[in-house]
C-alpha cells in the first residue's frame, strides 16, 4: 500500500511526464496556442499537486520542491500575460521568454527519491 508521498510523488510524476510530452508536441507543431493550452493544463495540475502535497516532502528536497513551485508559478503568470495580451486562436504561435528555466535537477531529485521509496534503483536518465 502506497504512502500519501508516494501517492503524491506518482501523481506527480506521471503529471510531470505528460507535461514533457505535451512540451514535445507544442514544438513539434510550431509552438502553437492549441499545444500550449494542453501544456498549461498539465503544469498547472503538477504545480497545484505541489502546492498541496510539499509538506509530504523531506526537509532535504524542500529546495527542489520549491524551486519547481517558483518555475511553475513564473511560467504561469508569463502564460496567461501573454494570453490576454494577444487573445490567440489556436493555430497561433504561442512563444514567451521565461529566464526561470524548468529545473530539470529538482525534478529530478523527487524521482529518486520516489524510487528510493519503492525500492527501484534510480534510473540514469
Amino acid at each position: 500500500m502506497q504512502t500519501q508521498a508516494e501517492h503524491f510523488l506518482a501523481e506527480f510524476l506521471l503529471t510531470l511526464n505528460k507535461s514533457i510530452d505535451d512540451y514535445k508536441a507544442y514544438l513539434q507543431a510550431g509552438k502553437t496556442f492549441r499545444y500550449a493550452q494542453e501544456l498549461k493544463k498539465n503544469n498547472a495540475k503538477a504545480h497545484r499537486l505541489l502546492l498541496d502535497h510539499n509538506d509530504q516532502l523531506p526537509a532535504g528536497l524542500q529546495p527542489a520542491s520549491d524551486a519547481l513551485i517558483e518555475h511553475y508559478s513564473v511560467w504561469t503568470q508569463k502564460w496567461e500575460a501573454l494570453a490576454e495580451e494577444l487573445k490567440p486562436g489556436p493555430d497561433d504561435e504561442f512563444v514567451f521568454p521565461n529566464t526561470v528555466t524548468f529545473p530539470k535537477q529538482a525534478a529530478a531529485a523527487l524521482e529518486i527519491y520516489f524510487k528510493k521509496l519503492n525500492g527501484a534503483a534510480p534510473s540514469a536518465g
